[in-house]
Formats: structure tokens, sequence, C-alpha cells
């Protein structure tokens, strides 16, 4: 992911793939904090990326994500999506440090087709929430980095603390020689162990937004975490011990 070299990597998105094949690569999911343990809450994630284009074009992107844990440290995740012809579907993943095991599927497929994947889940993807205290280290400054601290403030009703970087890349082999700046920023929950606000800024890609909006704390209904009725359930944890 683009983010990579910065401190904490987030992923938001679930690949689209067929779990009767290939088992999926799980995001590793800091924004709903896997893993950690009595602070249950839903809320909603929504993911704003806006670019320009070459001819001055500006484009933005809208996407949607569900998200649920339960005092055990379970998480469940629904990323609303739209078919080709508007038909609205949704992918879902459920992480389950407590069995071990993540669930996956789609709500897309005619019924008789409807599958739910279960395979195993790695112990370094069992506890993806941001660490405590939640923001480490102190504000600095090298050539071409600069870290700063943020005054904490209530982001969407949650009081957060936040960091900021800020990296200059020299562009060599341009004819322009660009120097551009990208920007991180990004806001955590201390209670909750929770991402809600993530801002990527890089003039290559564009500008990413991802804000955690109408949290609920409380314990969800423990059939989030379970697989659905009238599906097949596919479970992928005995042909990996093949």
């Amino acid at each position: 992911m683009r983010i990579a070299p910065w401190p904490i990597a987030i992923l938001l998105a679930v690949a689209s793939v067929s779990v009767a094949q290939t088992a999926p690569a799980i995001p590793l999911q800091t924004t709903s904090g896997t893993g950690f343990t009595g602070a249950p809450y839903s809320g909603r994630a929504t993911t704003v990326k806006e670019k320009t284009l070459t001819d001055g074009t500006r484009t933005t992107e809208t996407s949607v994500e569900l998200l649920w844990r339960d005092a055990e440290g379970r998480t469940r995740r629904e990323l609303i999506q739209n078919t080709d012809t508007g038909v609205e579907y949704r992918l879902i993943n459920i992480t389950d440090p407590v069995g071990g095991v993540y669930l996956i599927w789609d709500d897309n497929e005619e019924i008789a087709r409807r599958v739910v994947g279960i395979w195993p889940l790695p112990s370094k993807q069992r506890v993806t929430a941001p660490p405590s205290p939640v923001i480490q280290g102190k504000a600095e400054t090298r050539p071409d980095f600069r870290n700063e601290i943020l005054t904490p403030q209530e982001i969407n009703g949650v009081y957060a603390v936040g960091s900021r970087w800020n990296r200059t890349i020299h562009l060599e082999g341009e004819s322009s020689n660009r120097v551009i700046e990208v920007t991180n920023e990004l806001w955590i929950s201390p209670d909750l162990r929770i991402i809600v606000r993530h801002i990527h800024d890089d003039p290559r890609t564009g500008k990413e937004t991802t804000d955690v909006t109408d949290v609920v704390r409380g314990d969800p209904d423990p059939a989030l975490f379970q697989a659905p009725e009238g599906y097949a359930v596919v479970d992928r944890r005995a042909q990996k011990r093949r």
C-alpha cells in the first residue's frame, strides 16, 4: 500500500476474491481495532478519495464501510459497493482472534451459490489495534521529514489524539525535478483503540480522507460474528494443514 513507509500501515478495503478458490489476504485493520478487548462498539467509516488529473479535471470517489467489534475483540466489517448497474452489495469480513479464524463472503451471488469461506488467522494479525500509548514518540524534525504532535480534540464526537507526518520527496529523473510534500495525519481514540480519522495527501495520487462516524459503544448482536444462515460453509483450515 502506498502509505507503508509511514509508522502505521492502514488497509481499508477487502480484496474482491473468490473464497472458494484462493485464500484472500486479510488487511491489517487498525481502523476497526481487531483483538482489543473490553471496549465494544459499532461505527461507520467513510473514505473520500480526491484526485486532480493531468487535464485539471477533479475526481471524487466515496466508499463506506460498516464496523463492529465485540468485547472479546472480534471485528466485523462490511464494505458497501455497487455493481456496474448500480446495484448495492456488500463484502463482509469477520476476524475472530479468539477462534483464530476469519470469515469472508459477499451478498451479491444468487442464494444457491453463496459461500462463506473460513480461513486460519495468522497470529500476527490477531491484534491490529493501534498501540498504547496511542501516539508514541515525540515531535521531531530531520532532513525531509517532520513529525508533529497535534492538540487532542473531539473527532466526530470521539476524543482523539493526533499526529501528523510531513515527508519531502525529491522526484529525480523528471525534467522538472519536482519536490513534493506527502502528508499523513492520524487521529486515534485512546480508549476505543481505533483510528477515527486518517488523512493521506500525496500530490501524485491525490488526497484520501477516512472518517469514522456514528460511533455507538456497547456489545453488538453476537449473531453478527457468525456465518449467516443460507450460505454454504467452506472450511479452508484443513486444506492449509495438508
